[in-house]
């Protein structure tokens, strides 16, 4: 299925985000492509975008099933001459910024963020984040990788053993193309990376916690061998997880799986 180039274009509001733009039919991952074309993409906000990606990668080397056409998987370059003073951030904007544009289309759809970087809806994964650090000419860019499941249907999950994914088409009312999806999210991801250069961190958190879960939700932490349960109590003024263990002692983390249970 090809890319609608005008479609996107007619659609993006922003001022940089996605203007250095480059689309590739087929790559082994655009977070990959991106970070060694780095001198090529010197645009803060330069974006790639793929068709099918052969070695996609999700957080702790997991690899990312795409569908070919129903699949949105793109990459944007973040770097400003202010220093991104907290980049556990970075994350948390463009999972912010999907969910703010579903609710928008479908105000009862069951729009969640699981920390640190995924998109639920109706409990079932749609998205996926991945940020990576890169030095460049003096100064730390970051690549910051996208996933998003647009049409599939919930058969070609199940199909898949990916009993947890699920996609826009199946479980919202929105029918749109991959081209609108990633011009709406580039146009509120823009507004959020320009409050996070501004330092506004609370309004970051409290935008997070508009679909993350409820202060006092019973949860899981899990990394490897390391399962840790207790109460939600919010994002940390990194990003990080802060939990009320057991025993009523407060924890704070900046890795791992979190399960609410």
């Amino acid at each position: 299925m090809n890319w609608d180039s005008k479609q996107f274009h007619w659609n993006l509001k922003t001022r940089r985000f996605g203007r250095d733009f480059r689309y590739l039919e087929e790559v082994d991952s655009t977070n990959r492509w991106l970070s060694e074309n780095l001198i090529n993409c010197t645009l803060p906000g330069s974006l790639v975008v793929a068709g099918h990606q052969l070695s996609g990668r999700g957080r702790h080397a997991r690899s990312w099933l795409d569908h070919v056409g129903h699949s949105l998987l793109f990459s944007l370059l973040l770097h400003s001459k202010r220093k991104i003073e907290r980049p556990g951030f970075l994350t948390l904007l463009p999972a912010i910024s999907l969910a703010r544009v579903l609710a928008s289309h479908d105000s009862s759809a069951q729009i969640s963020l699981k920390w640190p970087n995924d998109v639920q809806a109706g409990g079932k994964k749609i998205a996926g984040i991945l940020a990576e650090a890169h030095q460049h000419d003096g100064y730390v860019s970051f690549v910051v990788g996208v996933g998003v499941n647009v049409s599939q249907s919930r058969n070609d999950f199940t199909e898949s053993g990916l009993h947890d994914a699920s996609s826009i088409h199946a479980e919202t009312s929105w029918r749109p193309s991959r081209e609108i999806v990633l011009a709406h999210i580039l146009n509120e991801w823009e507004s959020l990376f320009d409050l996070m250069l501004d330092s506004e961190y609370d309004e970051i958190r409290r935008e997070w916690g508009r679909f993350g879960p409820a202060k006092g939700a019973p949860i899981r932490r899990v990394e490897a061998d390391d399962v840790v349960e207790g109460r939600f109590e919010g994002l940390g003024e990194s990003g990080q997880l802060m939990m009320l263990d057991s025993r009523g002692c407060r924890q704070e983390f900046h890795s791992g799986d979190v399960i609410l249970i």
